[in-house]
């Protein structure tokens, strides 16, 4: 009995030790595995916050001055891992005197050389594209003028959809250049946008579109949105009233009320009621020998299509004429 349990403890304290030499064998390979991964050159994209100062005062800036710069760097997994860790990133101040400008193209070059992205990732990294890389001005001559922007857009909803009227995100902008040039534009236009079979909200970009190399936008892009909504049926009885009737002629007309079926979006559902619509029999219209009138909408909101109306005709019944 005793070797029973001497041979039990044995075996006990041979599995102990090798289930501790798994997972010693566990943590050295994943060990390992770290420090080849972090030994790894990665390439990745960050966002730098950005404030620009000294900027050139005989100079009109044609783009808007960006809010953050994407750096694409390339380092080891270490190095990576401690540029990480001081996110958010602090904002970087930007000298236009520490820029290299090109007089002849109007423009600043934002390059790793004059911007100090180091004070910002507290580590030496490779930095291989900042975007965006320059900024253009034009020459303070000229005029400026502020114009509506059309946007091009040709867009047909899926069948049970109805499309708002799309939105633009400036609706105006500001134009620099001579007064020949400027004076003979009322307008900026976008490039086109083809949409087919909208069945829900969109949200996008567009470019615009410059009309000449003499003129300068401060903008170049819109934001542009559609709202999809869907068509809902509903049936709603409206009075019918007669008019142009002789007087001193008392008239009845059966049925009183009218059927009409429309769609509308389910947001404008609420919006329309019996009152939105107005039925009309006009007596004048009263054919020999017919005691029938045509039904007709005189008014109608213009949420509403309308899909059918019941009866299209009503008869009518004189009590009394002089």
């Amino acid at each position: 009995m005793a070797g029973d349990n001497k041979s039990y403890g044995i075996k006990q304290w041979l599995m102990r030790g090798k289930l501790s030499a798994f997972f010693i064998c566990l943590i050295i390979s994943g060990f390992l595995w770290l420090s080849h991964r972090l030994n790894q050159t990665y390439s990745y994209s960050i966002k730098v916050p950005v404030k620009f100062v000294n900027l050139p005062s005989n100079k009109l800036l044609i783009t808007e001055l960006p809010d953050n710069l994407r750096c694409d760097i390339k380092t080891s997994g270490l190095k990576l891992l401690f540029v990480l860790m001081n996110k958010p990133f602090k904002e970087l101040t930007i000298d236009f005197n520490t820029l290299k400008g090109d007089n002849k193209l109007q423009s600043y070059a934002l390059n790793y050389g004059s911007i100090n992205i180091k004070s910002i990732t507290k580590i030496d990294v490779d930095i291989k594209k900042i975007s965006p890389d320059t900024l253009f001005f034009a020459t303070k001559r000229g005029i400026t003028k502020n114009i509506p922007v059309k946007a091009h857009v040709f867009a047909s909803p899926e069948r049970g959809f109805v499309l708002s009227k799309p939105v633009i995100n400036p609706s105006f902008i500001t134009i620099t250049g001579d007064s020949v040039s400027v004076n003979g534009i009322d307008s900026i236009v976008s490039s086109p946008l083809y949409l087919n079979n909208i069945h829900e909200n969109y949200n996008g970009k567009l470019n615009l579109m410059r009309p000449s190399e003499n003129v300068f936008l401060n903008l170049h892009e819109i934001n542009i949105s559609i709202q999809a909504d869907k068509l809902l049926e509903k049936i709603i009885e409206v009075p019918v009233t007669l008019i142009n009737l002789p007087p001193g002629t008392l008239v009845k007309l059966f049925p009183p009320k009218v059927k009409i079926t429309y769609s509308a979006a389910k947001n404008d559902f609420n919006d329309i009621t019996e009152s939105s619509f107005k039925a009309v029999a006009n007596y004048s219209k009263r054919k020999k020998y017919f005691n029938k009138l045509p039904v007709e909408l005189t008014i109608i909101p213009s949420q509403a299509n309308i899909l059918s109306t019941e009866p299209f005709e009503v008869e009518f019944l004189i009590f009394k004429s002089q």
